[in-house]
């Protein structure tokens, strides 16, 4: 089983984004040094506490510093965007850094506030046709237009999603489907997982049988023993509860600033959802509950998330987490 990371950019508390940006290329490079096989950048819009909104940009300064392990998006958001452009992004990439470009493609607007703010041209029931368009452009289909520069070497699609709809396309058209067990969707993550996980194997089309790659992409709190990831998650708890747009916080808060929270009956109860769609706890735990979710899912690969405070216990994360692959052979 191959493992990969999915970073966001955190801004921790006493941080600038600059610093978060830093902290995003040490992590890079050092799961390129534990033999992670890909390293995902998340796009996120008028978020405080993240620091990546052009993942692309960053995927190029993290490629260029990093040597072997896979760059890519998690995801460029396409319906913000021409699939001209996302296809010339994609191949120029492809072209500075062979073999070693991964783009993931979601299909949200964002927030009621940024989506009202970019004016998409696309709303959610053109995903179809978008991912359609962009596979125009990179496999050449488009007579009347070429996107350039034109591709030498290999370059991995995703479709990123949580539901149905995502998954029905990545089967259509032959696409990668990473599956995000996120706790913004009131769902059993592992039910989900095993139906996703069928509908996708069941559905890719004939010619996409020999490249078909299914990704789990999970939320995780790891650490070396079971009170310190419980101590570790309590940022993330608080966090997801969503408030004002998920700008409670200007930047992500910490285990102090999570400790000193007030919390109601209901943002209790809420909590306690969310952590059925996370990974908290030490080695042992956290490897368990992925051997079951890939067991089920059938998956591939797993993509991490450690949404977890101060880039110590990050980059400390990345280290128990390769022992579990480690485990696994």
């Amino acid at each position: 089983m191959k493992f990969g990371i999915l970073d966001y950019g955190v801004i921790d508390e006493g941080q600038t984004a600059a610093d978060a940006l830093g902290a995003t290329l040490k992590l890079a490079k050092r799961a390129d040094e534990l033999g992670f096989n890909r390293f995902w950048v998340a796009e996120h819009h008028n978020l405080s506490a993240f620091a990546i909104s052009a993942p692309e940009i960053i995927m190029a300064h993290l490629a260029s510093q990093t040597k072997q392990i896979r760059i890519g998006s998690g995801g460029i958001m396409g319906l913000h965007y021409s699939p001209y452009k996302v296809a010339e992004i994609a191949r120029t990439l492809a072209t500075l850094y062979p073999g070693r470009i991964d783009i993931g493609l979601g299909n949200s607007l964002g927030t009621a506030l940024v989506h009202q703010h970019m004016k998409s041209l696309y709303t959610n029931r053109d995903y179809g046709t978008w991912l359609e368009t962009l596979l125009h452009y990179l496999e050449d289909k488009k007579e009347e237009i070429v996107a350039t520069p034109q591709l030498t070497s290999s370059l991995e699609l995703f479709v990123l999603g949580t539901g149905g709809r995502s998954v029905h396309e990545a089967a259509r058209l032959g696409l990668g489907f990473s599956y995000g067990s996120f706790p913004f969707i009131a769902q059993n993550p592992l039910e989900t997982a095993r139906l996703l996980g069928k509908i996708y194997r069941e559905q890719c089309t004939a010619f996409a049988q020999n490249k078909e790659k299914l990704l789990l992409a999970l939320f995780v709190v790891i650490a070396e023993t079971m009170d310190m990831a419980e101590s570790f998650a309590k940022p993330l708890d608080i966090w997801m509860l969503g408030k004002e747009d998920f700008n409670e916080f200007s930047c992500y808060p910490s285990i102090k600033t999570a400790q000193a929270y007030t919390l109601t009956e209901a943002e209790r109860a809420q909590i306690a959802a969310n952590r059925t769609r996370i990974l908290v706890g030490d080695v042992k735990a956290v490897e368990q509950s992925v051997n079951e979710l890939v067991r089920v899912s059938g998956a591939d690969e797993v993509i991490f998330i450690p949404l977890i405070p101060d880039i110590a216990h990050r980059m400390r994360a990345l280290e128990l987490l390769i022992q579990i692959q480690m485990n696994d052979k």
